[in-house]
């Protein structure tokens, strides 16, 4: 895949993601025949999720391999995320057979998983109901090696991996998200400024006048978190995100510096407060971590956002407008 196209799905998957009124891109759950499928040929599992789906399609088509491509409705989520948070399970499998003729179809009784969905598929269950369970390669492309290798894995195939690409792809349509969230928190700035006076005024005034400056700064820290994320210590993206804030924001808060001690340090907390925000709501496009890890480090994004207002607010207090 070529730069442009990894542009293009990478701005697919964030408007794919954008709860506009009457805009559903997600897969209808059911039973899709790939290529020319018989009665003999594989059933593949996996979310309803558009780009999943599209990615599946795509591979199986390349790689000329006939299936049945059953998908679960996991309300629109990715594999590991949908089945470490319940929504990709062994009941709601079986209810999507049930759903479909897929029992009249095949002449077999094996379902073939993503292995990343292991974490939430209870196989017991699948067996009980006469289902056999193959959990396959983790990248959908050593599908065809692994089905000639009569259902065998490899080291690699077992491998979890977060190539540059796939990074860049998703730091595209990340940054579109948090850049969607600037001009809210301007607006809600603004807003509040009013009633709380000279305490938010400061604050509200930076941001509006440097929203230019916001909207360059999120693309270029979100394209360098994408870019360095595996090589940038600790696991956490939090902490990932407060090392690459501590060596980027300082530098751009310099800039501010000229103008007054104020500015800078408005410049410093509101730089540092979206740099931690990437960072850490990155770890969500991670096929590394699950609900736990990411929840804990929410909590100390939530932490530190806190206290980062908080002296943003009391700034001009201390400092003086």
């Amino acid at each position: 895949m070529g730069i442009l196209e990894t542009i293009k799905e990478g701005f697919s998957i964030a408007i794919a993601g954008i709860a506009f009124p009457g805009l559903n891109l997600n897969v209808k759950p059911g039973i899709y025949p790939i290529g020319h499928p018989t009665e003999e040929s594989p059933i593949l599992v996996t979310s309803n999720y558009f780009v999943t789906h599209k990615r599946v399609d795509s591979s199986l088509e390349r790689q000329n391999i006939a299936a049945w491509l059953l998908v679960v409705d996991t309300e629109g989520v990715n594999v590991w995320c949908s089945a470490a948070g319940g929504h990709f399970n062994a009941e709601k499998i079986l209810a999507q057979i049930d759903d479909t003729d897929l029992s009249e179809t095949v002449n077999h009784r094996q379902l073939i998983l993503p292995q990343l969905s292991a974490a939430g598929v209870d196989h017991l269950i699948l067996k009980k109901a006469g289902w056999k369970v193959k959990f396959g390669p983790i990248n959908i492309d050593d599908l065809g090696d692994y089905l000639q290798n009569d259902h065998a894995k490899t080291t690699r195939m077992s491998q979890v991996e977060f190539r540059l690409k796939r990074r860049i792809e998703n730091s595209i349509s990340h940054n579109v998200f948090i850049s969607l969230i600037l001009l809210p928190l301007i607006l809600g700035i603004q807003i509040l400024a009013q009633p709380l006076g000279f305490l938010l005024q400061p604050w509200a005034q930076w941001l509006l006048f440097n929203v230019v400056f916001l909207f360059v700064f999120i693309w270029a820290f979100g394209f360098l978190v994408g870019i360095l994320y595996p090589v940038i210590p600790f696991n956490s993206g939090f902490f990932k995100g407060v090392i690459l804030s501590a060596i980027l924001v300082p530098l751009c808060g310099i800039l501010f510096f000229t103008s007054s001690f104020l500015d800078f340090i408005l410049a410093i907390g509101t730089l540092l407060l979206y740099g931690i925000v990437i960072s850490t709501d990155f770890d969500g496009f991670s096929p590394f971590w699950g609900t736990d890890f990411i929840l804990k480090d929410y909590l100390l994004l939530s932490g530190a956002a806190v206290i980062i207002v908080f002296i943003l607010i009391i700034s001009p207090i201390i400092i003086g407008g």
